[in-house]
């Protein structure tokens, strides 16, 4: 099984296929078996997740903000990218200094329907209407990822639609998604972003 086109072997990486689908105001990117998702989410004592920094000091190249008040911790998750799915492992939360492992995820992301094999994210890289930065559209195949993304990336604010064929949802915005990559650095497995 692949879920996407691009491959990821022991030891071995390539990069991902970037979009071409539109000029350059978007990107996306096919998830591989054997890669995974790593997502912070922002606890925030208002709810939602988009965090509204309350102070900025620049110092040279150096820029500092100030998260205040309404920011209380956050999650990292980890999803493992499967033969036929993306699953969750492991979240834990880090809140006032300590760090607590939680059973699941604050914030329950990629539930696919069933026999969706490939798994594609949109990222929009531009301002729109849209309330929300990245999609997750998912099909039986390749060649079906392509309507979704093309009515993602024409109509933001709409265009994100489940079909018989294909499954689309939104990342909720302020929530950070980063598909990574294993491999092999200084004699050790790591993670590191895909590119």
């Amino acid at each position: 099984m692949a879920l996407a086109s691009t491959a990821c072997s022991a030891g071995r990486v390539r990069a991902p296929t970037h979009a071409t689908i539109t000029p350059s105001n978007s990107s996306f990117i096919d998830l591989e078996p054997g890669w995974r998702l790593r997502v912070v989410t922002p606890i925030l004592k208002s709810g939602g997740y988009r965090l509204q920094p309350s102070a900025q000091q620049v110092s040279g190249n150096t820029v500092t903000l100030s998260a205040g008040s309404d920011f209380l911790g956050y999650e990292v998750s980890y999803y493992a990218v499967k033969a036929r799915r993306v699953e969750f492992v492991s979240a834990k939360v880090m809140r006032s200094g300590a760090t607590v492992p939680r059973a699941q995820p604050i914030v329950r992301l990629f539930e696919l329907p069933r026999g969706m094999r490939h798994v594609r994210l949109i990222y929009l890289v531009r301002v729109s209407q849209a309330d929300h930065d990245m999609a997750v559209v998912a099909a039986r195949d390749t060649a079906a990822l392509e309507a979704p993304t093309r009515q993602v990336l024409a109509h933001p604010a709409d265009g994100c639609r489940n079909t018989r064929e294909t499954a689309c949802s939104w990342i909720p915005s302020g929530i950070a998604v980063v598909p990574e990559v294993r491999h092999a650095s200084a004699g050790k497995d790591a993670w590191a972003p895909a590119r």
